[in-house]
């Protein structure tokens, strides 16, 4: 029945962690459209920042984060990643600023997942004194090459493809652009290429998504775009006002919804950082660090591993061979550390070391350290893992320290795992032993070779997952 109990929590715990709402990074990448030409406070409603308010409406998102990466002007071109590729020669890419202020979205929020949103094309239809418009294949190569170029570098990502709205097909700009009916038809072609780029992309990473707001200004170009004049003193209607903006976001948003959701709920964990300080356990006496539980936990989570594990260190005792006392020696860890594990009270319990001292120093020591990791780590989630059971555990210096860890480590609030108690880890079982600890031999009765921490790993991580803010 306690194993069942066990299970059960376990999956709760995993359903929960796979329902929970979800956030994402969103990349917006387009030209004077997305980046909210004409507004007054395009920070505010540019179709991108209107998007991404809109998501984080949606029952079962949370906050959608974005860049806004629209350039006024720009064609498919211009998004190239290698200068000698952009047309008309000598123009500047801006495939360097897209990567950029993608990194400083990931760096910021490293665990959720990203999309990338598109809409270029309305540039390339038109006929410009360095250059004819884009040719439909060239437009299909230059999607490919950029999408390409960016799923290199964020392997995991999703691109999403809208087609750009329609405009009023007869205008001059000031440098000398024109846009004509079959500039307009252009975007029908451009279009029609979708499918092929995503055929040649990366699969089931690139989407075909919204085709519905072209003909949404198509109608309601008069409300929702805003009147301009050309070089020569004729209106003409192009850029969505704040109002066509929001109808925009949302004609992008409900195609943006589904490819978010499908993917893969993003793990709170992932780029966070962790720290497991102890004894031989965490050191892992003779065999690598790469066989521990908790390493495999961190390379499980995508998390910064740290280890701070010291054979025969103790909590409470400074020892001339082993080092001194974790209850001082923490002081040593790295400074910014999202989660702290400390594994130890093995050493203490050993050879009359609780004697030597004392129960009470012993509880006031590991206060100490209770206490100075919640001061060096206020934001941190700390947790403790006591030491396995033993041959006469009852009454036992052992059981002595791992009830110590519970009383003081809970009057601060400090979880703590009763390894002794609640493990998987059949220490006093020489059967056991010879399968599970180290040396194979049945003797060693502290330290789980690789199989053994696989087999402690989910009930570790169990552990832990509870505690972890989604």
């Amino acid at each position: 029945m306690k194993r069942l109990l066990i299970a059960l929590s376990f999956i709760i715990c995993h359903l929960s962690f796979c329902l929970a709402e979800r956030s994402a990074n969103v990349v917006f990448i387009g030209n004077s459209i997305t980046y909210g030409a004409l507004h007054q406070q395009r920070e505010l409603t540019a179709p991108p920042a209107q998007c991404a308010r809109w998501l984080s409406r949606q029952p079962g998102l949370d906050t959608v984060y974005f860049a806004n990466c629209g350039r006024s002007g720009k064609t498919t071109y211009h998004f190239l990643p290698n200068q000698a590729d952009v047309v008309p020669a000598g123009d500047k890419t801006y495939f360097a600023d897209v990567v950029a202020q993608t990194r400083r979205l990931v760096a910021v929020h490293p665990a959720l997942p990203l999309v990338f949103s598109i809409m270029l094309g309305t540039n390339d239809t038109v006929e410009r004194p360095k250059n004819r418009h884009t040719t439909p294949d060239d437009y299909a190569r230059n999607l490919t090459t950029l999408i390409d170029s960016l799923l290199k570098l964020w392997p995991e990502a999703h691109v999403v493809l809208h087609k750009p709205i329609w405009y009023t097909p007869d205008y001059v700009t000031k440098g000398g652009s024109v846009a004509s009916k079959n500039s307009l038809k252009l975007l029908d072609s451009y279009y029609r290429m979708f499918p092929q780029v995503v055929s040649n992309c990366k699969p089931g990473h690139v989407h075909v998504c919204d085709s519905e707001a072209y003909a949404y200004f198509e109608q309601h170009w008069q409300t929702d775009i805003n009147e301009e004049k050309d070089s020569r003193g004729r209106s003409y209607w192009l850029h969505p006002n704040e109002q066509g903006a929001a109808r925009l976001a949302e004609f992008w948003g409900k195609a943006l919804l589904p490819v978010i959701e499908s993917m893969p709920a993003a793990d709170p964990l992932r780029g966070k950082q962790i720290g497991v300080i102890g004894d031989s356990y965490v050191r892992n006496h003779r065999e690598p660090i790469e066989n521990t539980w908790h390493y495999k936990f961190a390379r499980k989570h995508q998390m910064q591993y740290y280890n701070y594990g010291r054979n025969g260190n103790c909590i409470a005792l400074d020892l001339k061979q082993w080092g001194t006392g974790m209850y001082r020696r923490y002081q040593d860890m790295k400074d910014s550390l999202d989660y702290v594990i400390v594994i130890a009270g093995h050493n203490d319990a050993s050879h009359g070391r609780i004697d030597s001292i004392g129960m009470d120093t012993f509880k006031e020591r590991l206060g100490i350290l209770c206490q100075g990791l919640i001061e060096k780590y206020p934001h941190a989630q700390i947790f403790f893992f006591t030491p396995w059971t033993c041959e006469n555990f009852i009454g036992s210096p052992r059981q002595q320290v791992v009830d110590a860890m519970i009383e003081v480590c809970g009057s601060y609030g400090i979880p703590v795992f009763d390894a002794a108690r609640r493990s998987n880890i059949f220490a006093t079982s020489e059967q056991f032993r010879k399968l599970y600890f180290q040396g194979g031999k049945g003797t060693d009765t502290a330290h789980l070779n690789s199989r053994g921490h696989d087999r402690f790993l989910p009930v570790a991580e169990q552990f832990i997952l509870q505690y972890v803010e989604r």
